[in-house]
């Protein structure tokens, strides 16, 4: 059976940063592509090892703190090498584009989530009973969208059990 499918759903561009703020992040040890992260890689992870870490470099993930209107908060390892990725490519005077993916489900997949057939799945997103989006020829239906219908009829969530244990992504 297909998996889901990915559909970049928003972005924005950030960058390049302006000369008062480039020169605080060119002062910051640690970012990717800057003279005090070489023992790490691209994405914030450790080197292999056959490259080791200079000495005095951690062997790990640098710790990354932030703090948003006085709440302090310490990311854990992905957050914190996609911050480091992020700073270290607008550190270099480059311009970012963060973008979201928002999970999309074919008929199938959509019709096993509102536990109804393919076909009756597909009269109910040409009627317009359930939102639709056309890549090509190719309907693709947001899972909120089937559990809205779902819980609109009802059903509660006999079909979130069986999407939950099937088709999430890892």
């Amino acid at each position: 059976m297909a998996e889901e499918i990915p559909i970049l759903t928003r972005s924005s561009t950030i960058g390049p940063l302006d000369e008062a703020e480039l020169k605080i992040l060119t002062g910051l040890r640690g970012l990717p592509g800057l003279p005090g992260l070489a023992g790490l890689t691209a994405a914030g992870t450790p080197a292999p090892a056959s490259s080791p870490a200079p000495a005095g470099q951690p062997d790990t993930t640098p710790d990354a703190t932030v703090v948003l209107d006085g709440t302090t908060v310490r990311l854990g390892p992905v957050a914190t090498a996609a911050v480091l990725e992020l700073l270290g490519r607008l550190a270099s005077g480059a311009a970012v584009t963060v973008s979201e993916q928002d999970r999309w489900l074919n008929t199938s997949q959509a019709a096993r989530l509102a536990g109804v057939s393919n076909t009756y799945l597909r009269q109910l997103a040409d009627r317009g009973e359930i939102p639709v989006t056309y890549r090509g020829t190719h309907r693709r239906i947001h899972p909120d969208d089937v559990l809205a219908w779902v819980r609109q009829r009802g059903s509660g969530e006999a079909g979130r059990a069986e999407y939950d244990s099937q088709d999430s992504p890892p």
